[in-house]
């Protein structure tokens, strides 16, 4: 490494969880792993101001607010990180949810996939291999994806991910990942630009193009309807006003028809349109698939190319049935018996055979196949997370194009777990005939995660995709614990001992370091979606590695979390909120603060004991300094236990708050002016373990880094990717930071801050030394261009710079060095002088050298050695003096 620079110079419970059979909120009984509805609900309470609102375009306009701090702080890195620093640590063998495929008509081996919060992919090889095609657009909430059928180099991607239960959705702001409306690119992918005419669309759930007419397309928007446009997406007419709209089709025997799924916007409705104009006009059904008043009445279309005219619909309804319509859409009779698919309003993938009516699939929690035009079902799939059969909650079901029903059979299906295919889908069987194809496409959403220096042991919990441990440099995870995963914590002093939970304060523990976890939840009672948020805060006492906390309606504490049998005890009563957020002195366990949801907050100097006592800092009553939104990290000041730091939710202003007198006072730290951080929720907060002054933070639209305790904040530090980040956290006994994103997996960033420190003495006697500095405005960061500046030299005078790697040794001796053998008594040479540069001072006795470091985070952390040798001919036989050394850390 250093020879480069000088050339520069010069996760058991998988098997427990297959007899598990859950409960969704207002859902039929199934053996789901996750609760979309609940997590939905849990991130749109985090996302709300004190109102209960979320304004339209806020997204955007917190992403419009990031790119204006990005452009005015330039080159700065506070914090000492930047996007060069950032390590993709996976898990490379699990993807997140995905509702989307499109295969080139082309060419079968390329495939397109979108991730709901990862963005989109690209495979050139049927899935063996897959490459982001952007970590910075816009939005990577990848909902819809169409290659236009007449001309397959013109592509349209719909963001956002508007699939929510519409029982609990009307009315109410939600938290699935909003969009910035359609991408189109012209040149098969290579080229992207958004259409401005959509940008306010929130989620566009679909978009096809007419045959035979690529200036004709249709999107399904929620909220809006249908929007059709006859001039390839420049400018668009809402042709069918809804509350929403999840899906449309043409007729693909005939581009003048198409049909359509809405949501009434007055009644709640669901109801199948149709039309006969190419999209200009709607009219809804006249029998069957109309006027359907339940949430689960989501209709998923496929028209039956084979027989034109014939369309069949999918739905919810009655645990699964599928309906036919033998004049376009118009009617509709139910064809299921008494097989039914169990689809839903969250997964209902559907597929019709295009040279067999009478073969179908449908996809809800497994897939299921038809082959009597849907009388009878058989489940064709049943696997877990991580499984080669497809991965529980199946949303999207698509044939290949050179699909022919005899000699080419390859069906794909998205999941919550990324891609499965069968190659032959008459084969497919529920533990066979499939394989599994998000290698290498690490799309997972993240809640929380935690690591350890040495083993580099790195531990995360994620949406429907269980608790997943990384060992080593592996970009490959293990299982611990499955269903949903949440917060982690890992006991510092013995690693073997890994704390997890699974949704609603439902802890689990390893003890083997991750390589299986069973539950610990005892006898905690509040383990529901009424008594415990989603995902729960979880902690260990810093003092005591025993003792663990979690927060549901009340605060539990188990003072000896390693016990065979775990006994957990309130410590806290509950209130009419639940907890949200919970911090620990790191050198004193007895100095605890608790937040809520609400925004109420409570402190406790005796937290340790058997009942704590607990005195309101806001109480949202008498005492209510903060804002009364959900509090979602605390973070305390281990060297002044009266500084606390809270952030919290809503795309509002000021969402990152500190107290320097213990809660009496409080002030917005979110910067100001042009180095303020976007209106946009915080979702964590950490210090720097050497210096408190230093803030990281995760937000909605990415990390950012603050050098000066919050007056100003940079957007060079923002993250790994445009996705959303849950938490920023350092690794145990490093500088590392990890950052847990919410669809681009975990990475990790070695933080290391520039500095310049001086070290031993000029020449002896010298009452005017030269000085030597590193220009604040330049420091040593990779790829940046640092200055070494020297003072004190005589006007016009020549200096030369040596810098070097060491400050102990040189040429087979040892430094410090005595020069008087060279006619400088009392000067010592202080480093190596690996390389010298000569230099001339201005007219007021100060010279600079710039040095260009590489871009690379290998030279993170490199050490170099400096010091000046400037004419002063008076002084000695030589002429010369010299500077005390300068020991500089690059930095990012």
């Amino acid at each position: 490494m250093r020879y480069l620079l000088g050339s520069v110079l010069s996760l058991l419970f998988l098997v427990a969880c297959a007899s598990l059979r859950f409960l969704r909120e207002g859902e039929a009984e199934g053996e789901a792993p996750d609760f979309p509805n609940a997590a939905l609900q849990w991130r749109a309470e985090r996302q709300q101001d004190e109102n209960g609102n979320i304004p339209a375009q806020a997204w955007q306009q917190a992403l419009q607010s990031r790119a204006a701090l990005v452009a005015t702080v330039g080159a700065v890195d506070d914090g000492g990180i930047s996007p060069l620093g950032w390590v993709q640590r996976g898990p490379f063998n699990v993807a997140g949810r995905s509702r989307t495929l499109a295969i080139d008509p082309r060419d079968s081996r390329v495939l397109w996939s979108g991730g709901v919060s990862g963005g989109l992919w690209k495979s050139v090889d049927r899935g063996i291999t897959w490459n982001t095609i952007s970590d910075w657009w816009t939005n990577l909430s990848i909902a819809s994806l169409t290659l236009d059928p007449n001309n397959p180099d013109i592509m349209y991607v719909g963001t956002g991910e508007g699939f929510f239960n519409d029982n609990v959705a009307r009315g109410v702001n939600r938290s699935a990942i909003r969009g910035a409306g359609v991408f189109q690119s012209t040149d098969g992918g290579v080229h992207w630009a958004q259409l401005p005419a959509t940008a306010g669309w929130q989620y566009t759930q679909r978009i096809v193009v007419q045959p035979g007419n690529s200036n004709v397309l249709l999107a399904s928007v929620r909220p809006g309807g249908i929007y059709r446009s006859i001039d390839g997406g420049t400018s668009w007419t809402q042709v069918r006003t809804a509350f929403s709209s999840d899906q449309v089709l043409f007729d693909p025997n005939d581009g003048s028809k198409a049909v359509g799924h809405v949501v009434d916007a007055s009644l709640g409705l669901h109801d199948v349109v149709w039309s006969t104009d190419g999209g200009a006009t709607w009219t809804n059904a006249l029998s069957g698939l109309v006027g359907l008043n339940s949430y689960d009445a989501r209709v998923e279309l496929c028209y039956a190319r084979s027989s034109p005219g014939v369309v069949y619909g999918s739905t919810g309804l009655n645990g699964g049935t599928v309906w036919r319509s033998a004049d376009g859409g118009q009617n509709w009779l139910l064809r299921t018996g008494a097989s039914s698919t169990g689809v839903s309003w969250y997964f209902n993938g559907f597929w019709v055979d295009p040279t067999n009516e009478n073969v179908m699939v449908a996809a809800g929690l497994h897939v299921w196949r038809s082959v009597n035009g849907g009388v009878s079902f058989s489940q064709i799939s049943n696997g877990y997370i991580m499984t080669v059969v497809p991965h529980l909650d199946v949303h999207n079901v698509v044939a290949d194009p050179d699909y022919d029903g005899t000699t080419s059979r390859r069906v794909y299906v998205m999941t919550d777990g990324g891609l499965h295919v069968a190659d032959n889908v008459f084969a497919a069987a529920q533990n066979s005939g499939w394989r599994d194809l998000d290698n290498g496409m690490p799309s997972t959403q993240f809640y929380g995660a935690a690591g350890v220096a040495g083993s580099n042991l790195l531990v995360g919990g994620a949406q429907d995709n269980g608790t997943q441990r990384l060992l080593g440099a592996s970009t490959t995870s293990n299982m611990p614990f499955g269903g949903d995963g949440g917060q982690v914590q890992i006991d510092p002093t013995n690693n073997n001992y890994i704390y997890g939970e699974y949704v609603w304060a439902q802890v689990h523990r390893s003890s083997n370091g991750g390589s299986s976890s069973n539950f610990i939840t005892g006898n905690i009672s509040e383990t529901t979606a009424a008594t415990a948020n989603f995902i729960t805060p979880l902690l260990l006492d810093p003092t005591n590695a025993t003792r663990l906390y979690v927060g549901a309606s009340s605060l539990w504490r188990t003072n000896n979390s390693r016990a065979s049998s775990m006994a957990w005890s309130i410590v806290k009563p509950a209130t009419t909120s639940k907890i949200s957020a919970l911090a620990i002195a790191a050198s004193d366990g007895n100095t605890m603060w608790v937040a809520h949801n609400d925004g109420r907050l409570y402190r406790s100097s005796n937290a340790t004991a058997a009942t704590p006592t607990w005195v309101a800092v806001d109480d949202n009553a008498g005492l209510d300094p903060l804002p009364n939104r959900y509090i979602t990290r605390l973070a305390i000041d281990p060297t002044n236990h009266s500084v606390v730091w809270a952030t919290m939710g809503g795309f509002a202003s000021g969402n990152v708050r500190v107290t320097r007198d213990g809660g009496l006072g409080w002030s917005d730290a979110s910067g100001v002016g042009s180095r303020r951080l976007p209106d946009a929720p915080v979702n964590c907060i950490v210090l720097h373990p050497d210096d408190p002054n230093v803030l990281y933070v995760a937000t909605e639209v990415g990390v950012f880094a603050s050098d000066d305790a919050g007056q100003s904040w940079s957007a060079n530090n923002d993250g790994p990717n445009n996705a959303p980040v849950e938490q920023v956290v350092f690794e145990q006994g490093s500088r590392k930071l990890i950052a847990a994103t919410l669809g681009r997996g975990l990475w990790t960033c070695d933080v290391h801050r520039p500095s310049a420190v001086a070290f031993g003495a000029p020449c002896t006697g010298d009452n005017n030394p030269p000085t030597i500095e590193v220009d604040p405005q330049a420091p040593a960061r990779i790829g940046q261009t640092m200055q070494w500046v020297g003072h004190t030299m005589h006007p016009n005078g020549v200096g030369f710079l040596a810098v070097g790697f060491s400050d102990t040794a040189w040429s087979g001796g040892s430094l410090p060095s005595d020069l008087g053998p060279v006619g400088m008594p009392g000067c010592s040479l202080l480093v190596s002088p690996d390389v010298f540069t000569l230099s001339f001072a201005d007219g007021s006795g100060v010279t600079r050298v710039p040095l260009t470091l590489p871009g690379s985070t290998g030279f993170v952390g490199l050490v170099l050695f400096g010091q000046w040798a400037v004419q002063d001919p008076p002084r000695n036989a030589l002429g010369f003096a010299v500077s005390a050394g300068l020991r500089v850390v690059i930095g990012q």
